[in-house]
C-alpha cells in the first residue's frame, strides 16, 4: 500500500472512500477511526487521514482524487 492523498475534511474522506469502493480499488483510509474520536477543525499528526492504495491501482486512484487535490 502506498499513500496517495490526505483529505482535508471528514466529508471529503467519505467521498473518496466511496470512489475507491465504486471502482473496486483496494484501499485503507489510515487514521480514519482516530480522526472521528476528536472531530473539529484542528489538524494534527494524530488526526490526519491518509488514503493508501495498492501499488497496482495507484495510477487510477491518483486520477480519481486529482480533482480534490486541485482545490
Amino acid at each position: 500500500m502506498i499513500p496517495i492523498y490526505s483529505p482535508r475534511t471528514e466529508s471529503e474522506a467519505a467521498v473518496i472512500v466511496a470512489l475507491m469502493q465504486a471502482y473496486d480499488i483496494p484501499h485503507v483510509m489510515q487514521g480514519g477511526a482516530f480522526s472521528t474520536m476528536y472531530p473539529g477543525p484542528v489538524r494534527t499528526s494524530l488526526n490526519v487521514q491518509t488514503l493508501l492504495v495498492d501499488e497496482a491501482y495507484a495510477d487510477i486512484a491518483g486520477e480519481l482524487v486529482a480533482p480534490f487535490a486541485d482545490q
